[in-house]
């Protein structure tokens, strides 16, 4: 394969990229298919309370049930189907030719922009295996942007390059014969575990990519909040692979790092405030209208003790739009026969996912011995939902 390589080197003329297609030659298409059998087959590692993955029709009929990926390289509740279609915070971008195609066979080169990014996550302190200290942390997208000119054309498309990541004692590899431990799995939606996009497959469309750590035998599992290198690598003669150095992420050049999170699924826990003896259940729930749209909203259950000892509940539910990081809920208490009472409203906003702070507003006068108490009240997560891991 690097005979062949060499054999094409200088075919490609880096300036033609985007208006003008070079025309590589059968050499350079054979040894470009070839790069294909320099990866590694696929072999599932194992985490605790796995069975046997096997690649021929097995034993189980069933999925698995729901849980967060062993070896996810962010908090699972950091993003969500679409990705960004837009960079933000410190970028790291370049141009590179990828190798391309169009629909009579013929193959070319293509020039495209591949542009790395980060997205501040919830930062709560949990240590995690790509998280270890339970420092601030991000989720790392990759991009590639096709040209204006190019963009929408699909009677001819680059192809998805051999992508590899540098970091500690894990290099690149020898030139021709990629180090299988560098490579990494790049999945154009979040908090998968196994979905990737192949090597040559077709870029139709420009792409947002997250970052992700392959679950199998032999590949390298990286922490991508902290120093990494980036190699994109088209496998083509004459197209020197392009190298982006990440640098550790940095909390402060982020202004959204330490803004609240905005609710949904994963705000649903049981959270506590030990020294007020508080015990509140939030739940965020979705409701199909009849025009077809979803409204969301937060229930929450809040039991207190009222000037007697004896258990108190306030209760109340508000819907809220997506991305909202406060919601202030009409509050009632519960009196005989369940009948519900005006006690005040309550003022939810997450200051991450072990925090949630409610700041009380009761009504003036309320008859004895119903409790009157106002102001910001923190609280402590308790559990997590199965299937909904914040971190």
């Amino acid at each position: 394969i690097r005979l062949m390589l060499a054999l094409v080197a200088g075919v490609v003329a880096f300036p033609a990229l985007a208006q003008e297609r070079t025309p590589l030659s059968a050499e350079a298409i054979a040894a470009h298919a070839a790069a294909a059998s320099l990866l590694p087959s696929h072999t599932r590692a194992t985490k605790p309370g796995d069975g046997p993955h096997t690649k021929v029709m097995g034993i189980h009929p069933y999925p698995d049930t729901p849980g967060a990926n062993a070896f996810r390289a962010y908090p699972p509740s950091c993003a969500a189907d679409p990705l960004p279609d837009k960079s933000s915070g410190p970028v790291f971008s370049n141009r590179i030719a990828l190798f391309a195609r169009d629909i009579t066979g013929a193959a070319f080169v293509e020039g495209v922009t591949v542009t790395v990014w980060r997205l501040s996550c919830s930062s709560s302190g949990a240590a995690t295996a790509y998280n270890p200290n339970g420092l601030t942390n991000a989720i790392t997208f990759v991009r590639i942007d096709r040209d204006s000119a190019n963009e929408g054309n699909h009677s001819h498309f680059p192809t998805f390059p051999v992508v590899q990541v540098s970091q500690g004692s894990i290099g690149f590899g020898t030139a021709g014969t990629p180090n299988p431990a560098s490579l990494v799995r790049l999945a154009s939606e979040p908090n998968t575990v196994i979905a990737e996009t192949p090597f040559d497959s077709p870029i139709f469309d420009s792409t947002t990519y997250v970052l992700e750590n392959y679950p199998y035998t032999g590949s390298g599992f990286f922490k991508f909040s902290d120093t990494f290198k980036l190699r994109i690598d088209p496998q083509v003669g004459g197209v020197t692979p392009l190298d982006l150095t990440i640098p550790d992420y940095d909390a402060t050049q982020y202004a959204d790092s330490n803004a609240l999170l905005p609710f949904d699924g994963y705000a649903a826990a049981q959270w506590v405030n030990g020294a007020l003896g508080h015990g509140l259940l939030v739940q965020v729930t979705e409701q199909p209208q009849a025009d077809g749209s979803t409204v969301r909203q937060i229930v929450f259950d809040l039991l207190i003790k009222d000037m007697h000892g004896d258990p108190l509940w306030l209760i109340g539910n508000a819907s809220f739009a997506p991305f909202a990081t406060s919601v202030t809920i009409q509050t009632n208490y519960l009196a005989n026969n369940l009948v519900q009472v005006p006690w005040g409203t309550a003022k939810f906003e997450l200051e991450d996912c072990n925090h949630l702070d409610v700041t009380f507003s009761p009504l003036a006068q309320l008859p004895s011995p119903i409790p009157s108490f106002s102001g910001l009240v923190p609280y402590d997560r308790l559990f997590s939902a199965n299937g909904m891991l914040c971190e």
